[in-house]
């Protein structure tokens, strides 16, 4: 096999490995349902940790951010130079479609891979320098906490090694209404159109 082949036969296996990785996140990024009719399952489903916002705002994930609510999730870190900036940038272009429901009918969140770092200051220059506008939270708090809502909500490799790397975070967004227990997910990169009418069909009594 001449070098060229060897290289475009590299590059494919690396390209069917980074879909696999997307393709089980996929399919773990459902939250577990809770026992019938039980009044505090969505606490159940749901890790209610504190966090703080761009603001400085304290929160609890599921009480504040969750509940009742159509949601959008993905996980970040500031310093990002991979896949963060362009995922970012879409989502921004989601935000612009989706308009004034941002914030009123649905709730955009991104929490940090890299809580230590990011202190609500630093959310808060990455909120600017992006253009991203109310109605879409960025989130820190203490790493174990953020560590368990990225495992919670589907974001974890089953790679142990590369779980452990952060610049080796898959790009996806969950979303869902936890009205209805229902969930989902695509990538972070999908067309911004796609991602909205996803969103939508979430938005039904």
């Amino acid at each position: 096999m001449g070098t060229q082949e060897h290289s475009d036969d590299h590059t494919q296996r690396a390209v069917h490995a980074d879909r696999t990785r997307t393709f089980a996140a996929l399919a773990a990024a459902v939250p577990g349902r809770a026992s019938a009719g039980a009044p505090d399952g969505g606490r159940r489903r749901f890790p209610n940790v504190s966090l703080l916002t761009q603001d400085n705002q304290p929160v609890r994930f599921y009480d504040d951010l969750v509940k009742g609510k159509i949601v959008m999730f993905n996980f970040f870190y500031v310093s990002c130079t991979g896949t963060c900036p362009a995922s970012t940038a879409n989502l921004v272009k989601v935000q612009h479609l989706l308009g004034n429901r941002v914030g009123r009918d649905i709730f955009m969140y991104s929490i940090s891979l890299k809580p230590r770092e990011d202190r609500p200051a630093q959310l808060k220059d990455y909120e600017e320098m992006h253009g991203i506008k109310a109605g879409w939270t960025l989130l820190t708090g203490k790493p174990d906490d953020c560590d368990l809502l990225r495992r919670h909500l589907g974001f974890a490799d089953s790679d142990p090694v590369r779980d452990r790397d952060v610049t080796n975070h898959i790009g996806l967004v969950v979303y869902g209404n936890e009205r209805l227990d229902s969930w989902a997910a695509c990538p972070a990169l999908t067309e911004p159109t796609e991602i909205v009418k996803y969103i939508s069909w979430m938005d039904r009594s």
